[in-house]
């Protein structure tokens, strides 16, 4: 049986902590160059020291700074090396028209095709977030795994195989074999486990920690 953590990145630093941005790089680079808070960098180091998360056998994180920022006290803690793939990175966003478009964020869940204007749907976020999922279980048989992640990414994932009962941008609820998985907005960090029989899907159940309280950390 191999064992995957899908983990969402501790609490990030606020886009309002910035005054000023002076760079002509993409939307894309800045969003992946943002790192944790201090508050991110105390909870990440806590995630580190949880017994459900010890044992782990190999890492992978996004392409981002905020994930293996998030990462980097599970690796020196147990001696691991980070394995990046730009596949398990956030959603892009693409150009967002709220005055045309105001719940561009929610039409995203309900029409799985829907996109932004140099953005991606939530298919395509699934389709690539899927495809290195399957050989990453494949490559790690029986092993335990963790991946640090991304929430929209994360969720795109998981309701391939769970069901969608309501969204908005206060609370995702999500059910999972007719129970409920989760019904607020995600943590952060955030963990699910998964449990695989080959590449056939056999559990999935939401981790929490007492030590680390709700701090969803948009």
């Amino acid at each position: 049986m191999t064992t995957l953590y899908l983990i969402r990145h501790s609490v990030r630093m606020k886009r309002d902590d910035i005054e000023t941005y002076n760079t002509t790089q993409p939307r894309i680079i800045k969003e992946e160059k943002i790192i944790l808070s201090s508050e991110g960098e105390k909870r990440a180091e806590i995630l580190s020291k949880e017994q459900e998360l010890q044992n782990i056998d190999v890492l992978y994180t996004s392409n981002c700074v905020r994930t293996l920022a998030t990462a980097k006290y599970m690796m020196e803690s147990q001696n691991l090396k980070a394995n990046i793939d730009e596949r398990l990175d956030e959603r892009r966003v693409g150009i967002i028209n709220d005055k045309e478009v105001p719940d561009w964020f929610i039409r995203q869940y309900k029409d799985i095709d829907y996109k932004t204007i140099g953005g991606e749907s939530m298919r395509e976020v699934r389709n690539r977030f899927n495809e290195v999922i399957e050989e990453i279980i494949e490559k790690h048989k029986d092993k335990r795994i963790a991946v640090f992640t991304h929430g929209y990414a994360i969720t795109s994932y998981l309701l391939k195989y769970c069901k969608l009962i309501h969204i908005s941008e206060e609370r995702l609820e999500v059910e999972y074999n007719g129970k409920t998985l989760y019904n607020k907005r995600l943590n952060a960090p955030e963990v699910f486990k998964l449990t695989f029989d080959n590449q056939e899907l056999k559990n999935i159940e939401l981790i929490e920690f007492d030590d680390l309280p709700y701090n969803h950390g948009v």
